[in-house]
């Protein structure tokens, strides 16, 4: 930039300087623009064409924008890739700005401080997170949902991150946020003020550190009517729920398949809600289910009502659609963009939740901490107060119904009359001139004018006052007329800005009563909940469990809840086959067989329906006694960590070291191939020995999937292994899978089998059978068991010092 900047320039450098860490949305007339580097980086991400002001010029700029109206999709975009956004508006009417338009930061937004929560994803939270050395807080902005953990460790504020849809980290100058961390997640530090006025109240008085600073920063980036919507912080400890890591809910395809997709999840297979604010619990029930015997019972109770009271089950299912979003309507209310729509919407959903809530509030009485009175007059005054199909803009009048104020009534009938009292006028001068081509008409510029044709020029009175001459034609105003002008645009100014007076008046109203509202709003959530599981255990004839303190696992016919799903939406004929299940205390399925064969599907078959017990849900069996586990740990899969540097063997051996070592007689191991990775003598050592070490330190329950026959004779040592295998018709080279579960070890891999399944060509077929005949004539391949290995192994393992021997003793 050589030549001196003009005076808008000036005012969007001034305002930049303020906000360098952020994209700039520059409101010039009806247009967002970015300048600069700012027009670089925004312009591919929005998906918008980049120009130059200036092309030719040494002084070119580079820009980008959109219509002001069309701007929450592209800050959304933007926020999604991480970026900061400010907007500087426009913050007085053009037409009456005296030289340059002032222009203000209005709204400061960031990943975890959306625009207009209606472009997330409704069915989700969306959190703004802090910790400190001893605590860990979150809100989520879009629904008040306010939480946070003390006393919490390391390796449970990892897990945590790890599982939690969280948006932006937002850490004081303290602490430093892990490199990992930071690759993923949008950071910022704030400057935290413990003497923050907005955190005088009482409610604040007990909150650690990382809740302080997340308030101190979400209403320094809102309008101070967002802290009506925020809600009384909630203590939670990680100690009352069943841990499930990361890599449990990755490989159990709890909330996304192996694709990475929500269909083919547990929880779209179970997800029966019809509101937005039902499926959100729905994930947090499923995230962090419970410990506690007690709540568990009641989740089951509040389920067995609606199964056996199937006409209020099917009146409830019926309202819940109609309802939409307290939560997060709420919070848009709180924020400057709400328009009429929106409180029109939350009387709707008013209505409807206090409606849902009495169909069954007689048996249930969900409505005992309600203030249900004060929530339908709240509906009724909003009903009253807004019309339908209210405009998206709070600004531009046409909001209000007649009724409301007589004073707005009277200015209403001057705007709407005004057409009439123009054409009134016009006949009038028509008679009075003797000019029937005269015409009344009203542009932006010259506001209203009569019009003459040169033709009638003569016969122009006196009292007509030129306002503009054209080539054919000239124009005029009479006293009359600019009488009637002022009335008229002083009415709709005036009009727009009491329905606006009115309108704010109501918000205020709404959020006054937002601690109603919330409970409503948390009362409706459940009760979708508890509905939508009743119709699901109906549906899908799933039973209520039993949990028992035995630590026996006894589970009659038991189902894979995904996959039966799965066959039945592909209108498969064949239905899923159902197993029982029995493990004592301390037992291990050591489970043998080919791939294909159905393991791993058993082995989730154990892991959900406890998950799902857990949560409070009935489960997919015909009976069910289930342990109370305190951790869910699994090894499936292979897949590497290239970014990271870890190979698939050692994402396996890591994965397994987690489960080792946090893992305790409540838990349950699901451990699928382990030591596949690796050559097959070090493999098939490392399965025993971690085998090994399960049974004689951590005692759970354990489901063994391997390949490795040799480990079957483990039997013979240790009284809990229980050999099985998934049955298979092998009838004249051909081989069946039947998917029953069978006690004894399997007979036979029937890997070459399987090959042929999966599309070998038919000469690889063919070499590896001669093969295998010829290892079998050689004696070079084992055709029965081996036996398990007897001998300690001495492994020697180079490390930075020296080498040293390492004994990993397998057998005694």
């Amino acid at each position: 930039m050589t030549k001196e900047l003009t005076p808008l320039m000036k005012q969007y450098w001034e305002v930049k300087a303020l906000h360098k860490d952020k994209i700039l949305l520059f409101r010039m007339g009806d247009f967002f623009e970015m300048f600069y580097d700012d027009a670089i980086t925004a312009a591919p991400v929005i998906g918008i064409t980049l120009t130059q002001r200036n092309k030719k010029s040494e002084d070119s700029t580079p820009m980008c924008g959109m219509p002001h109206h069309s701007v929450a999709g592209a800050i959304n975009k933007l926020l999604a890739a991480g970026y900061k956004v400010a907007i500087c508006d426009q913050v007085e009417d053009a037409k009456l700005a005296k030289g340059l338009v002032k222009r203000a930061i209005t709204r400061i937004l960031t990943p975890g401080m959306v625009y207009d929560s209606d472009n997330l994803k409704a069915t989700e939270s969306h959190y703004i997170c802090s910790f400190d050395n001893t605590s860990m807080s979150l809100i989520d902005a879009t629904t008040g949902e306010s939480f946070y953990f003390s006393d919490i460790s390391t390796n449970e504020r990892q897990q945590i991150f790890s599982i939690l849809p969280i948006a932006e980290i937002v850490l004081p100058t303290t602490i430093q946020l892990p490199e990992t961390f930071s690759k993923r997640m949008t950071q910022t530090v704030y400057d935290f003020d413990h003497k923050d006025q907005n955190l005088k109240d009482d409610q604040y008085a007990q909150l650690p550190d990382s809740a302080l600073l997340l308030v101190s920063y979400v209403l320094s980036l809102s309008d101070q009517k967002i802290k009506n919507v925020l809600q009384t912080f909630e203590k939670r400890s990680l100690k009352a729920r069943l841990h499930l890591s990361f890599n449990t809910i990755k490989h159990l395809e709890i909330f996304t398949n192996y694709k990475g997709e929500e269909k083919g999840s547990l929880y779209y297979a179970i997800n029966r809600t019809q509101t937005s604010s039902g499926a959100r619990l729905l994930r947090q029930w499923l995230r962090f289910p419970l410990l506690d015997h007690g709540a568990i019972s009641s989740r089951h109770f509040f389920i067995t009502y609606f199964r056996d009271h199937l006409f209020e089950l099917k009146k409830t299912r019926e309202i819940f659609p109609k309802m939409g979003d307290i939560e997060r309507r709420l919070g848009k209310i709180a924020l400057p963009q709400r328009h009429g729509r929106d409180l029109t919407s939350l009387a709707t959903a008013i209505e409807a939740g206090l409606s849902a809530i009495e169909i069954s509030d007689s048996k249930i009485n969900f409505s005992k901490k309600l203030n249900v009175i004060g929530l339908q007059a709240l509906s009724q005054t909003i009903l009253s107060t807004i019309v339908e199909d209210a405009p998206l803009s709070n600004k531009q009048g046409h909001i209000i119904k007649k009724g409301v104020s007589l004073e707005l009534d009277e200015i209403i009938h001057i705007s709407s009359n005004a057409q009439s009292l123009v054409a009134h006028l016009e006949a009038k001068e028509k008679a009075a001139t003797g000019i029937s081509s005269l015409k009344i008409r009203y542009n932006n510029v010259f506001g209203f004018y009569i019009e003459i044709t040169n033709s009638h020029k003569d016969k122009v009175p006196d009292r007509y006052q030129r306002k503009q001459t054209l080539t054919n034609a000239e124009r005029y105003c009479t006293d009359e007329l600019v009488d009637i002008e002022r009335k008229v645009l002083t009415a709709q100014t005036r009009r727009n800005e009491l329905e606006f007076s009115i309108f704010e008046e109501l918000c205020e109203q709404i959020l006054g009563n937002s601690t109603e509202l919330i409970k409503l709003a948390k009362a409706c959530s459940e009760l979708d909940v508890y509905s939508s599981l009743a119709w699901l255990s109906l549906e899908e004839s799933y039973c209520k469990p039993t949990l028992i303190k035995n630590g026996v696992l006894n589970v009659k016919d038991s189902r894979h809840p995904v996959i039966e799903q799965f066959q039945r939406d592909q209108s498969q004929i064949s239905k899923f086959i159902a197993n029982n299940i029995l493990l004592q205390p301390s037992d291990c399925y050591l489970i043998t067989g080919p791939n294909m064969a159905g393991k791993s599907t058993l082995m989730r078959q154990v892991a959900l329906p406890a998950i799902l017990a857990q949560m409070g849900s009935f489960v997919p069996a015909t009976s069910a006694e289930l342990p109370l586990y305190d951790s869910i740990f699994t090894r499936i899969g292979a897949s590497d960590q290239l970014t990271e540097g870890l190979s698939t063997f050692m994402v396996e051996m890591t994965e397994t070291a987690e489960m080792l070592n946090r893992a305790n007689h409540n838990s349950l191991l699901i451990l699928d191939e382990v030591g596949r990775g690796t050559s097959t003598f070090d493999g098939l050592c490392l399965a025993q020995a971690i085998l090994e070490y399960v049974l004689n330190n951590i005692k759970a329950h354990v489901l063994f999937a391997t390949h490795y026959h040799e480990l079957v004779a483990m039997d013979q040592r240790y009284k809990q292994v229980k050999n099985v295998h998934m049955e298979i018709s092998d009838k004249a080279d051909t081989i069946q899978f039947l998917y029953l579960l069978r006690a004894g070890a399997a007979g036979k891999s029937y890997g070459i089998q399987v090959a042929e399944l999966a599309g070998l060509p038919a000469e690889i077929i063919q070499q590896a059978t001669a093969l295998l005949k010829g290892y079998e004539v050689t004696g070079g391949l084992e055709t029965k068991t081996s036996p398990a290995i007897e001998k300690p192994l001495i492994i020697k393992m180079k490390t930075q010092n020296d080498a040293n021997q390492i004994n990993l003793k397998l057998f005694d």
